[in-house]
């Protein structure tokens, strides 16, 4: 019978362990948010749900046939990594636009699809797609016992792959439709920071779900609130005022 050395099987072990600690590490959610597509209120709901060690998440709204969105990605969670596997978005109604993302590792490629032309990339594990991003934030949050001072991501969008950094602003409390919500604030570094500002707040209670975003665009704004929501089954509820 072979003996294995008492150091080598509790490295073993610590790696299974934290291996599954990695995989079961995004708790699973439902949320409904309030913004405005094309100029008209949109809710939208938010799910991420898992089957077969493989994650899906989708949000989608829609305001009678004015506006019609559908965003789906689906992923696989290798140690502290999201691995993509396809995005779609889908825009219809007084505005239509598609994107896409192929992630095919066999292949060695990554294709993503932007105003109707598709463009290849190499592939790598590291590369997301602009919806599995912020689980990808999440999942970072969630295997650190303290909160990053800056989170870089490489996210594919059409032609080109960025590597893109937010930083730690704050940590502040939101007055949200479910209470009080502290969150860590999170800021999008751009290139021209006078023209464009994005930002994202995070709750700390609630396995960092997603609370509020905020982007700033040539005067424009965009913002997607929570509503309400359920993580890993429970309702999330703040503090009351």
């Amino acid at each position: 019978m072979k003996r294995w050395p008492v150091t080598g099987l509790l490295i073993g072990a610590l790696l299974i362990a934290e291996s599954a600690l990695a995989d079961n590490a995004l708790s699973l959610y439902t949320a409904e948010y309030k913004t405005k597509v094309a100029g008209l209120s949109v809710t939208l709901t938010r799910t991420l749900a898992k089957e077969n060690g493989r994650y899906h998440l989708t949000q989608g709204g829609k305001k009678g046939f004015m506006v019609k969105l559908s965003e789906d990605s689906h992923f696989s969670v290798e140690g502290d990594q999201i691995v993509g596997e396809r995005f779609v978005y889908q825009l219809s109604g007084v505005s239509n636009r598609r994107r896409e993302v192929l992630f095919d590792e066999e292949a060695g490629t990554i294709r993503s699809l932007r105003k109707k032309v598709w463009t290849e990339h190499p592939w790598s594990p590291d590369v997301l797609d602009r919806l599995s991003q912020q689980e990808q934030m999440r999942l970072k949050l969630l295997l650190t016992e303290t909160p990053p001072e800056r989170i870089s991501l490489s996210i594919v969008d059409g032609r080109k792959i960025k590597l893109k950094h937010f930083d730690l602003i704050e940590t502040s409390v939101l007055d949200t439709p479910v209470g009080a919500l502290e969150t860590l604030h999170y800021r999008l570094i751009h290139d021209e920071p006078d023209e464009r500002s994005s930002d994202a707040w995070l709750s700390v209670d609630h396995d960092f779900l997603m609370v509020r975003t905020q982007h700033v665009e040539k005067g424009y704004e965009t913002v997607i609130q929570l509503e309400s929501a359920s993580v890993g089954g429970r309702a999330v509820i703040g503090q009351a005022p």
